[in-house]
């Protein structure tokens, strides 16, 4: 839509040119302020088109930029609040005594725990 926009007003440009200079209208100031007008709102018109187009990408890039070191975070530390709030160290593998009067041949994972052999 802006590229349309820039031919478009290239194109009304040239074409008020070309008639002035067929007319040999270019000596009148009426004609060479309407042609001056034109150039410069083209100018202008690239100009401001270029700065928002600008702004965008720079917004754009910033956006990947922040997703990929966001991606980084996270590969780097794979671990989940709930893992690191206990202990910072690996976890051993095995039983776990919780406390109490366990009798040690009864201590089976998967079960409840029986207190004294009751």
């Amino acid at each position: 839509m802006r590229s349309l926009f820039r031919l478009f007003l290239v194109l009304v440009s040239i074409t008020v040119t070309i008639f002035a200079l067929i007319t040999h209208q270019l000596g009148n100031t009426r004609v060479q302020l309407l042609i001056t007008a034109l150039i410069s709102i083209s100018f202008l018109s690239f100009l401001i088109i270029n700065l928002v187009e600008h702004r965008e990408q720079r917004k754009r890039r910033e956006a990947r930029e922040s997703r990929s070191k966001a991606n980084e975070k996270s590969a780097v530390n794979p671990r989940t609040p709930s893992d690191m709030s206990f202990a910072q160290k690996e976890r051993k593998a095995g039983l776990t005594w919780g406390g109490g009067n366990i009798k040690a041949s009864e201590a089976t994972r998967g079960t409840k725990r029986k207190f004294l052999g009751r």
